[in-house]
């Protein structure tokens, strides 16, 4: 047997005798078997080995096969043994037609065995107990949004842009630009109160503004200075940052703070420095908050906690089987391998 058969039995706790026997009942689907099943001598008597409880041609049945069958089919001792027997008979029949020597086979029996074996890192993934805290803290940093989303801001913003080393003097110009910008959308800011948003068809979903193209036409007719001034309808933002977005983002922290401080749709802060430039915001809507309970989070997020347990279980399997690849460096080695026509 393979040493991929060996460590796949071993991981699924199947016997030898029932993995061979997986092989013969391929062959036999496939058309190559008889009509009847594996025949052999009458059965001997005599003594065996400790641990060993029956010996089939070359196979050999230990008591681990016959408790583990017992167990895997919920049989008696008793009739786990015939169980192993008949197998053996199967798996001696299979080797002597060849079968274990047939690729197709060996292919469509590892992909059986492979998955057995999925199925089984994620049956004990599933008994490993409840979702813990350290889980559901990394689901939570993917699925926030949807279990523990906090109030949102979304709001249009004009921002005058000079580099992060800018001298004092271009700071203080871009400033300038910022405030004649704050109050040429002043009257849009008023009407915004008068306007009502569009509803959206999904929750958080963008729609067409009527307030964003009357805050950009305003900022349009400011005097830029020569300064690149960007108009941005953004997506609304925690107070702590985070865009409220399925492709995720941030924004930066005074940014994000000063649309948190707007009330009321059409609020307009004062002027906000970042790195990028100097801002106007005027807020558009406040998104509400949608917080589910704690244990309700657990429930919901367990079968993606279970997966990726099981997940890590694969991995760490395939590591360790890594490991144990020899690499054949040895170029006569590798040479030899090689058939030379003569």
């Amino acid at each position: 047997m393979s040493v991929r058969a060996r460590v796949l039995r071993d991981g699924l706790g199947i016997s030898a005798p029932r993995l061979v026997s997986l092989v013969s009942l391929v062959v036999a689907a496939a058309g190559c078997g008889g009509s009847g099943g594996p025949s052999g001598p009458p059965p001997e008597r005599g003594t065996l080995a400790a641990g060993i409880v029956a010996r089939v041609g070359q196979e050999e049945v230990n008591e681990g096969t016959v408790t583990r069958i017992a167990t895997a089919q919920g049989v008696d001792a008793a009739a786990a043994r015939e169980l192993a027997v008949r197998d053996a008979l199967f798996a001696s029949e299979a080797r002597s037609r060849g079968a274990s020597n047939d690729p197709d086979l060996e292919r469509r029996v590892s992909a059986a065995l492979a998955r057995r074996l999925l199925h089984q890192l994620l049956a004990e993934a599933d008994h490993q107990g409840p979702v813990t805290d350290a889980e559901l803290a990394r689901v939570m940093e993917r699925r926030w949004i949807e279990l523990d989303r906090p109030e949102g801001f979304r709001t249009v913003h004009a921002v005058v842009r000079f580099a992060e080393n800018a001298d004092a003097a271009t700071k203080s110009r871009a400033e300038t630009v910022a405030r004649a910008i704050r109050e040429a959308v002043l009257p849009v800011s008023a009407s915004a109160r008068t306007i009502t948003r569009p509803q959206p068809k999904r929750p958080l979903e963008d729609v067409n503004d009527p307030v964003v193209a009357s805050f950009r036409s305003a900022v349009d007719g400011v005097d830029k200075d020569g300064f690149e001034i960007v108009v941005e309808a953004l997506a609304p933002v925690t107070a702590d940052g985070r865009l409220i977005r399925p492709e995720g983002g941030t924004l930066v922290e005074s940014f994000a703070r000063a649309a948190s401080e707007l009330a009321a749709r059409g609020d307009t802060s004062p002027l906000v420095p970042t790195s990028y430039g100097v801002h106007v915001l005027v807020l558009l809507e406040r998104t509400p908050a949608s917080i589910v309970p704690l244990e309700e989070r657990r429930r919901l997020v367990r079968d993606e906690v279970v997966w990726g347990r099981a997940s890590a279980a694969r991995s760490k399997l395939l590591e360790g089987l890594r490991r144990d690849v020899l690499v054949e460096r040895n170029a006569e080695s590798l040479l030899a391998l090689v058939p030379i026509e003569r």
